[in-house]
This record gives C-alpha cells, structure tokens and sequence, in this order.
C-alpha cells in the first residue's frame, strides 16, 4: 500500500514539475506541508523526492528546501511534440537517440502540403530526416521554414530536435496547430519503419506561429504507433 502511495505522490509532483505548475529555480513546499497535502507520513514523502532528485528534477539545499532544478534534463526531449513524454518515462539519454538526414535542400512546398498547411506553395528550407530510438526507427519528420540554409544545416551536422535547432537560430514559436490522424504505411514508409504495406501509423501536421500568429515552421511526420502512443498534457494556467 505504502508502494503505491509512494508512487502515486512521485508521478503527481513529477507532472506538476513537468507542466510547469512548479517552475524550474522555484522552492517546493516543504516534506511537511506536502505531508498534509497529501494526508499521508514523511516517509512515502521522501521516498517520492529521493526518486525526483535522483532523475535530476529537484535539489535539496541543506537548511534552505527542496528546490525544482533550474535546467531540467528533459527540456529538449519535451520539445519533441506530443511523444516528448515517452522521452521522460523512458528515460532516454542522448545516445539512445540518433537522426539520420534523407534529404535537406530548399524546396517547394507541394500544393497538398500547402493546402493542408493553409500556406502559399513556395520555396522554403526543406529537411527530411529518421529518428531512430535504441537503434528502431519510430519517426519520419519533413520540415519546411525560412532558413538556416541547407549549407548552414548540413555544416551543423546531426540534429536530434530541429524545434531545438531552431530556437538557437531565433525561431520562437509561440502557438503550435497540431493535427493527428492514422494512415496506412505505403511503400517508401514501409521500408523506412521496416514494416509490411497498410501497417497502421499516425501522421501528424504541426504547424507552428510566432507571437503574432505568423506560421514560422511546418512540419509533417510519421509515427510508428505501435511503439508510441500520442500523449498531451495542458498546464490549466495556460488557459
């Protein structure tokens, strides 16, 4: 009993430090305090703190407090859209995540994109790549936006996070359209995911837009969605 509980307080701070309901640098309620929140001994408190501060989530300062660490280690993986979770629970670390790059040149966006997208088909900076997790390939990304260039991205080598990537390069997305649907694996993805023709996948459009509502990168990829599910999760002070 005292397990489940133990975990149950674990998962529940572990998603409000996530959601940012405690915000990174910002000091955690005392063992105290949480105890009563949560009715329950110090004991399965402490066992629920020791888990996060061995993950890095928190410190603990001697004669201060618990403090939620002000660079969280999932940060970038969280940045991977709605399979960023999978990224935390499976606690992945760097080198279990791998990018291969098909293609990157400037391109026109094709007039099916584009019409999804709700853009005009021009000509953007173009990168197609497969992410490999432990060696299996689970995604097929394409992403148009206005620059880096294809010289400056090749040049920068493998990119494991291209919303990563880009932020350093002074793209902030403010606002993110996502949509989600299952499709039948044709041909060119069944060899990409090693799976038979028709195998279901999820193909997900994001786009995404600066502070004033300006679409500043578009992304279209494939999931193999035996392997990851899609998962979401909203902060309730956002809205």
């Amino acid at each position: 009993m005292r397990q489940t509980l133990n975990l149950k307080i674990y998962q529940d701070l572990y998603n409000k430090i996530r959601s940012h309901f405690y915000k990174p640098g910002e000091q955690l309620p005392t063992e105290s305090s949480l105890a009563a929140a949560y009715n329950t001994s110090l004991s399965p408190i402490r066992q629920a703190l020791g888990r996060l501060e061995s993950e890095q989530l928190i410190t603990r300062r001697p004669g201060k407090g618990t403090f939620v660490s002000p660079s969280m280690p999932w940060e970038n993986m969280q940045q991977m859209s709605g399979f960023g979770t999978h990224f935390i629970d499976k606690q992945l670390t760097d080198d279990s995540i791998h990018c291969s790059t098909v293609e990157c040149c400037t391109k026109v966006m094709p007039a099916e994109q584009a019409q999804l997208f709700k853009t005009e088909a021009r000509a953007y900076t173009f990168v197609s790549r497969i992410r490999y997790i432990e060696g299996k390939p689970i995604f097929f990304l394409n992403h148009y936006f206005d620059g880096p260039s294809p010289a400056e991205i090749l040049q920068h080598g493998e990119i494991k996070s291209i919303r990563a990537f880009l932020s350093a390069h002074g793209f902030k997305p403010v606002y993110v359209l996502e949509r989600v649907k299952a499709v039948a694996a044709d041909k060119e993805l069944g060899n990409i995911f090693s799976v038979p023709f028709g195998f279901p996948l999820l193909k997900i459009i994001r786009k995404e837009l600066n502070e004033k509502y300006e679409p500043i990168i578009f992304c279209e990829y494939y999931v193999n969605s035996e392997v990851w599910d899609y998962r979401v999760q909203y902060n309730a002070n956002e809205f």
